[in-house]
């Protein structure tokens, strides 16, 4: 399989198709029978020696990672070609142009003896041979008029240097999908610059930034505060979020918030405390520890309006949120708390996570 274009050298067989193509018709292109089935997870032979895991997607975002991982076009083939003889109809076939790219997967179960196409994938590439899209498949009940139907369409789309700018997980090609997506944006010099993460189209959910050197930098997301209380509003706020994992609740606010912050009961004693740099920030019993603390306001007790903070101490807070992000917190009571977080303005979001503005400072201020 290596040897993929020695193999299927004749230029009768077409190049791989669009991945958008009707499955049940058969493929022009010679079949390679696999010995393994890749219905679950599993670890595959790279061609350089390393161990490759696969996943139902052909293309997969890992959780901390920027970019896609593609898994089909790094698996050495020839390893797992069924032999001339197989005991039982092979589980898998591939299909190769005469490049050597593979366009189709197809998954075959056993049924009374029979060998069934159950599902598969059509790939399609771009100019320069990278993975551009595929379709996977799945056979329709027997009342559904075509015998398979779409249950993925994904793509990688690039610009003319080749660079990824969008990767859409599902529904390529319908503007009006509900699939997620991700956004690179990239300066006039190509650097990247920001990486756009949305559940829907015109719906994003947060924004990681980058700096000169690529290193991820702040990441700033859009989220419903998970403090529930009587007067905490439940509309999605964007913020940066805590450089530290959290297992605190987070209650992002704008500035006039702090007016009056909401308490579950009133009357109890209150304080807005930030937490000594030295400490570390993933030290939950330390930070709890009075000694750590500097209070920036504080009352007796709170009123029906909530804990009400003087316009003193609302600059106090506000400022401390943003010189010392992760590091402020609201005591509604002296044994609860929530991490402080300023809230990004509205405008301000909108130029964050809009893909077209290339600005470096976009998120700035």
């Amino acid at each position: 399989m290596a040897a993929a274009p020695l193999l299927f050298a004749s230029a009768a067989h077409a190049a791989c198709g669009p991945a958008d193509t009707d499955f049940s018709v058969a493929s022009a292109l010679p079949a390679v029978s696999i010995s393994i089935d890749l219905d679950g997870e599993r670890v595959l032979l790279g061609k350089r020696g390393e161990r490759v895991p696969t996943d139902a997607r052909l293309a997969v975002l890992d959780d901390g990672e920027l970019m896609p991982r593609t898994w089909v076009d790094k698996v050495d083939w020839s390893a797992y070609r069924a032999g001339n003889k197989p005991a039982r109809p092979a589980p898998t076939k591939l299909y190769f142009d005469p490049e050597g790219q593979l366009c189709r997967i197809e998954r075959y179960r056993s049924m009374r003896g029979e060998a069934v196409l159950e599902r598969g994938y059509t790939l399609s590439y771009d100019a320069s041979g990278a993975l551009a899209a595929y379709t996977e498949y799945s056979l329709s009940s027997a009342s559904n008029p075509k015998p398979y139907f779409a249950t993925r369409s994904a793509c990688l789309q690039r610009d003319a240097q080749g660079q990824l700018t969008t990767f859409i997980d599902d529904g390529c090609g319908d503007p009006n999908s509900a699939g997620a997506r991700r956004h690179f944006v990239r300066d006039n010099a190509g650097r990247l610059i920001r990486v756009i993460d949305l559940v829907s189209p015109g719906q994003p959910v947060s924004v990681q930034l980058l700096d000169a050197q690529g290193k991820p930098g702040p990441r700033y997301v859009r989220r419903a505060n998970n403090y529930f209380v009587p007067g905490a509003g439940t509309t999605p706020l964007a913020y940066a979020d805590p450089p530290a994992k959290q297992r605190e609740r987070l209650y992002p606010v704008e500035r006039q918030t702090l007016a009056a912050l909401p308490v579950e009961v009133a009357e109890n004693p209150w304080r807005v405390v930030r937490i000594k740099d030295d400490v570390p920030l993933d030290d939950d019993m330390m930070s709890w520890d009075p000694d750590t603390q500097i209070v920036l306001a504080e009352g007796a007790q709170s009123t029906p309006a909530g804990a009400v903070l003087t316009p003193a101490q609302q600059q106090a807070v506000w400022q401390a949120m943003g010189e010392h992000p992760g590091r402020v917190y609201f005591y509604a009571d002296p044994m609860s708390r929530v991490m402080l977080l300023p809230a990004m303005p509205a405008e301000k979001w909108q130029a964050c996570s809009d893909p077209a503005n290339t600005a470096a400072n976009a998120c700035a201020g």
